[in-house]
């Protein structure tokens, strides 16, 4: 029940942003933010974009997670409209961070590269979301499907995708 809670807090975060604004599983290595220089392999460049991802999330920052996607980037949430662009990307993660603080860790399933320019990149991520009203924890859980793109020679997140593998 308290799994459920935390998801449906997550979503409502999510909602509340303005709606216009198979290889086994391998845990991340541990890399800094994205740095201003790009890796030449893209799958380390992809596996450090999503390290960036994690670290920005587990400290609730919301312009470390923006800077991480595509101009039109789009985030597609449970039960929530698409976030598409900057600024509904903003809104969406300003108003998430104001809901609930979370600590996951991402475990690649899969990377495939199909253009120079273009990857996608599969995942699962487990941990805990803390409600900051009441200070409850729940564990957390998700199936991730990311789009990549590669933007001024760095890779980006261009479509994010998740849904819970928690049972209500």
């Amino acid at each position: 029940m308290k799994a459920y809670l935390a998801l449906a807090v997550a979503c409502l975060a999510f909602q509340a942003a303005p709606a216009s604004a198979a290889q086994a599983p391998q845990p991340l290595s541990s890399h800094s933010h994205q740095s201003s220089r790009c890796e030449t392999q893209p799958g380390a460049g992809i596996e450090r974009l999503l390290n960036s991802y994690q670290r920005s999330l587990d400290a609730s920052d919301v312009a470390g997670v923006v800077r991480l996607f595509t101009d039109d980037g789009v985030l597609l949430a449970p039960n929530a409209p698409s976030a598409v662009g900057t600024k509904a990307i903003r809104a969406s993660y300003t108003a998430l961070f104001k809901t609930v603080s979370i600590d996951i860790t991402f475990k690649i399933a899969e990377i495939r590269v199909l253009t120079p320019d273009w990857a996608f990149l599969r995942s699962d991520s487990s941990g805990t979301i803390t409600t900051l009203a009441t200070g409850a924890h729940a564990p957390s859980g998700n199936h991730e499907l990311f789009i990549m793109h590669k933007s001024q020679g760095c890779w980006k997140i261009a479509r994010y995708a998740f849904s819970s593998t928690l049972q209500p």
